[in-house]
Order: C-alpha cells, then sequence, then structure tokens
C-alpha cells in the first residue's frame, strides 16, 4: 500500500520542502513563544500530534517569564498597529484612480466615497478587527504571520487568522507569498459539516459512529497558483489559484483527498515585518528583543534570589539543635548552648545586596525592550490627554516615524492592499456597489491610506511646502507677481491628500471652473452696471442743467452750432 495518495504526493511533498527550510527559524520561533508570546504559537508534527507538551490545549506556557514587560511590549506595539494603521473607529483608507483629473470629476468623487464607505462597513460587520489585531501582535513578535479573507454569506467577509508553526509559505518571482501551506486540528462533527460523509476517511466516519465526535483529525490545506488554471474558465478547478484539503494519512497509510476548488486572485496575506536579501520568512521587533528579554529573566531571578538571602538567610546552629530544631519565625526563641569563643545561632553569612542599583539596570533593560517595540511612540499617543492628530504625531515623533516608515510601506504592499482588493472583488461579485460613473471605464482603482500613521509619515514631508508658502508669503510684499509662480490650487489638493479630507469638503475641478465662471460673470455684469448706472446718471445730470450758464450742456451745443 502506497505511503500517501498519489493525488496528493506532490502537495506533501513540497510541504516538505518548506518545513525543511523553515527548520532553523522554527528553534527561534520556540524561544520567541516561551519568554514572550506563550499563549501564542502551535506547532504540529508530521503524524498530527503536537511536537511537545507546551503544544496541547490548555497547557502551560509561561513557566520561563518572571518579569512580562517583554509581553505586554507586544501588546501595546500590537494595539498601537490597529489603532493607527486600521482603526474601526475612523476611515483608514480610500479609493483613487491612476488618472488625478478625473479624480477631481464630482460624480467620480463621490462614487469613489460610496464604495470606499461600503467596504468600510464590510469590514466593521465582519470579524476583521479583531482579526488583524491577532496579526499584528504575531507579525510583532515572530516576523511573520498568515490570515485567509473567505466570502460568507451573512456578513459579506470572513477572516481566518493563523499562529505560528501551523502555517508554512512560498513566495514568487517578485519574492512576494503566494503559497498557503496550512496544518491544522479539525473534529470529525466539523469534517463531515464541511466536507459530508462520503468524502471523510473511514476513521473519521468512525468516530462519528462511535459518537465520539470531538476526536481530532490532522488536515492540510494548500493554496498557491494553479498550473493548470484556464484563462476564461468558470470552473473552480481552472482559476488562477488552487485550493486543496486532504486528511492526513492515519491507519490506512493514505492521505484522504478532501476537497479541490480554486480562486480568482489570492485569498490570503501573509504579510513580514521586513525581510533580509531573497528570505522568506520575516525579521522583527521580538528577534531583536529576545536577548534582552531572556537576560531580564536572570536579572529578575538574581533579584529574587539576593531577596530571599536577605529576608531569609541561611542559618549556621550548634550540633545540639539539631534534634530540637529552631525557630525562625517572628518572635520565636531559641535557647541554645554557647561554647566559649563560640556563636549561636546566626546567619551562615552576611548579605548586603544592592537592591536599588539592580532595580536601576532592570529597569534599564525594560526601556531598551520597550523601545525595540516603539511603546514610547504608541505610548505617547495613548497617554495624552485628548485625541492626537496626524500633523501632532508627525511634529513629535518625526525620527522614529522615519524608523517605522520601511515597515509601513511593507505592511501596505503584503497587507492592507491584498485585503483591500479581495475584499472589493468579493463584493463586486455579490453585487453591493452602486454603478460606476461611465468615465471610469477600463479603469483600476489603487487604494491610498489615510489612518493616522500613513498621514503623520507623509506630514513629515511637508515641510518644504510649508517653508515655501512662507518664503512666498514674505517675497509677495515687495513683489506681488511672484505668487503667479504658485499652483495654490494644486497645493490645496496636496494638503487635502496628506490630511485625508473627506472628498466631499473639496470641490472638484469642474465645480470649481464652474464656480469662478459664475463669479467671473456676475463680476462682469456688475462692472456693466456700474458703467450704465454712472452713465444714466451722467444723461440725467445734463438733462437737469438749465442752459446758458457756463455748463457741460452749453459747450455741447456750441458745437453743435
Amino acid at each position: 500500500m502506497p505511503e500517501y495518495d498519489s493525488k496528493t504526493k506532490r502537495y506533501r511533498d513540497r510541504l516538505k520542502q518548506l518545513e525543511e527550510q523553515a527548520s532553523t527559524i522554527r528553534q527561534h520561533w520556540r524561544d520567541i513563544q516561551e519568554y514572550l508570546m506563550p499563549r501564542k504559537g502551535k506547532f504540529l508534527s508530521s503524524t498530527g500530534g503536537v511536537e511537545h507538551d507546551i503544544d496541547k490545549e490548555g497547557a502551560k506556557r509561561n513557566e520561563k517569564i518572571i518579569n512580562g514587560i517583554g509581553t505586554r511590549a507586544v501588546r501595546i506595539l500590537a494595539a498601537g498597529m490597529q489603532g493607527g494603521l486600521t482603526s474601526p473607529s475612523r476611515p483608514w483608507f480610500r479609493l483613487g484612480l491612476p488618472d488625478e483629473d478625473l479624480m477631481e470629476y464630482t460624480p467620480v468623487k463621490e462614487w469613489l466615497h460610496d464604495t470606499r464607505n461600503r467596504m468600510l462597513a464590510a469590514l466593521q460587520r465582519s470579524n476583521f478587527y479583531g482579526s488583524i489585531h491577532n496579526l499584528y501582535g504575531e507579525l510583532s513578535a515572530f516576523g511573520t504571520n498568515a490570515m485567509m479573507i473567505e466570502e460568507d454569506l451573512d456578513t459579506i467577509v470572513r477572516f481566518r487568522p493563523f499562529t505560528v508553526g501551523e502555517f508554512y509559505g512560498a513566495q514568487d518571482s517578485t519574492y512576494r507569498p503566494n503559497a498557503l501551506y496550512h496544518r491544522f486540528l479539525m473534529t470529525a462533527r466539523q469534517m463531515v459539516r464541511e466536507f459530508g460523509r462520503t468524502k471523510v476517511s473511514r476513521p473519521v466516519r468512525e468516530a462519528i459512529e462511535n459518537n465520539q465526535l470531538d476526536t481530532k483529525f490532522s488536515v492540510i490545506r494548500v493554496i498557491q497558483p494553479n498550473s493548470d488554471s484556464k484563462p476564461g474558465s468558470d470552473l473552480s478547478e481552472d482559476l488562477p489559484f488552487e485550493s486543496v484539503w486532504f486528511e492526513e494519512k492515519g491507519r490506512e497509510g493514505n492521505d484522504k483527498l478532501l476537497r479541490r476548488s480554486g480562486y480568482r486572485q489570492i485569498p490570503f496575506v501573509m504579510p513580514r515585518w521586513s525581510v533580509t536579501a531573497t528570505n522568506f520568512w520575516g525579521d522583527c521587533p521580538g528577534m531583536d528583543a529576545l536577548g534582552d528579554v531572556m537576560m531580564l529573566q536572570k536579572m529578575e531571578s538574581d533579584k529574587l534570589m539576593a531577596l530571599d538571602k536577605l529576608v531569609n538567610p541561611p542559618m549556621n546552629a550548634p550540633t545540639s539543635m539539631k534534634k530540637t530544631g529552631g525557630s525562625i519565625v517572628p518572635g520565636g526563641v531559641n535557647y541554645v548552648d554557647v561554647t566559649q569563643g563560640g556563636q549561636g545561632f546566626t546567619p551562615a553569612y552576611q548579605i548586603n545586596p544592592d537592591i536599588g542599583s539592580m532595580a536601576v539596570e532592570i529597569r534599564s533593560v525594560e526601556q531598551r525592550i520597550q523601545s525595540a517595540f516603539f511603546n514610547d511612540l504608541f505610548l505617547s499617543i495613548l497617554q495624552e490627554d485628548k485625541r492626537m492628530t496626524a500633523t501632532e504625531v508627525a511634529e513629535r515623533h518625526d525620527e522614529k516615524l522615519l524608523m517605522l516608515g520601511p515597515v509601513l510601506e511593507r505592511l501596505q504592499a503584503e497587507l492592507l492592499d491584498v485585503i483591500i482588493d479581495r475584499v472589493f472583488d468579493i463584493m463586486l461579485n455579490l453585487d453591493l456597489f452602486m454603478p460606476p460613473p461611465p468615465e471610469m471605464s477600463g479603469m483600476l482603482l489603487r487604494p491610498e491610506y489615510i489612518s493616522t500613521l500613513a498621514q503623520a509619515q507623509k506630514l513629515v514631508g511637508t515641510n518644504a511646502m510649508n517653508n515655501l508658502i512662507l518664503t512666498v508669503t514674505n517675497m509677495a510684499q515687495v513683489n506681488p507677481e511672484v505668487v503667479d509662480k504658485v499652483d495654490f490650487d494644486e497645493m490645496t489638493d496636496q494638503y487635502a491628500d496628506i490630511l485625508g479630507t473627506p472628498p466631499k469638503v473639496i470641490r472638484g475641478d469642474d465645480e470649481v471652473e464652474a464656480i469662478r465662471a459664475q463669479r467671473a460673470q456676475a463680476q462682469q455684469a456688475a462692472v456693466a452696471q456700474a458703467q450704465m448706472d454712472t452713465a444714466i446718471g451722467n444723461a440725467k445730470a445734463m438733462s437737469e442743467t438749465p442752459l446758458g450758464q457756463g455748463s457741460v450742456l452749453d459747450s455741447v451745443m456750441e458745437g453743435l452750432g
């Protein structure tokens, strides 16, 4: 009997290869799990069981953590990233077009704004914000995370975040993740509901028949580019991305193919915090801070040991007390026969640890850990008495924002772009948008990010525009014509983009032209009316002036004579 079904052989072979490539970093993940994120991570063996007792559900995992500042620092970073990048309380993206002039056309602006709001409402209705908070935490601690984005008939979209150790991936020629291999456990009841009784293996059916509904079985899901795709075909197995589910080999010795389907576009995200050269797995603050976190546990252990010896030191006692024992409780009395020159019940040695200096050193290490996780940036924002604007964030934390800049750019490309594209495709397929203006025909949408962090990062570079306005204003006092060099309409649009101003607040170019044309027409009419009123007044004055008194009318009459 073959080791596994030939239909799943190529998938298992690739999974084995991906696991071998990740074997080195897996130990790094283990250390981070034990010292930073004890509640995260699920490492399953190729036989479907857990690799270690700590991987069992409900197992105690935090035995190596004495000082939990590292874990709290990860939580602060995750909360800061969610509030700064994808806040549920404010719009964090908008839709744009390659043609910036067309975006100024009012019907187009309104359609883009309405479409964005519908997408935000769908995300709010789903489990997106809870899922992405989980993703930010694991991403900052382990360097790489993944999350599925599926269509849901009840909530439009549904998100499924993963944890480190249960997924593996690969990247395409542009070094972007394009393949996901996910090993996880499903109960017999879940498998029958998902795939049907006829699709699952005999051990699963036996578990159902014996009322062992919660018996768990190892399942592997593969999502990757479909080498057999057929452009234009509507069949699921011909779509650009294939999705394959199979149950790992059990007593029968064969894998059991459960389902094969497909997707029009990539249905998952697999962002990395940062990547070195062509490596797949990401680096992150958790890896940078791990040495300090491990050292902090040793320092805390030493400090506690010093305190313990100070409060409850080892004692010397005469041999005569061996049978009677001694009392070390407060107020206790020990009767000791002391020989000449000898000592009674006394500490074995005198210890006077410098607890204050140890506490200072520990605090120094804690600050390094918090700085590695950008807590100084996010805590300062969270601790303000009022809500900080993007401008205030940029002014106070420009250096830290510049350091975080490459990370934000990568997350926009590998995380947010993919989410927005996927959600838009799902909603478009469900016909949840208004018909677009005909002027947009054939144009691709592109997301633009207007979150607090995205705006603050842009505002760091707006000092040049501010300085230009100030300089031109000063120069205009000497030579007013210098103002003609500045396109203030374009500058207003640029500032509105950076600040994330709602489109309805800034008029489109077509509206502005119409308003200015009406204003110019009104001004011309006013001038004409003024000239006409002056002429009528002059004529009236002339008609009322008597002749023969040297008036202008006399001169006119003389000229006519």
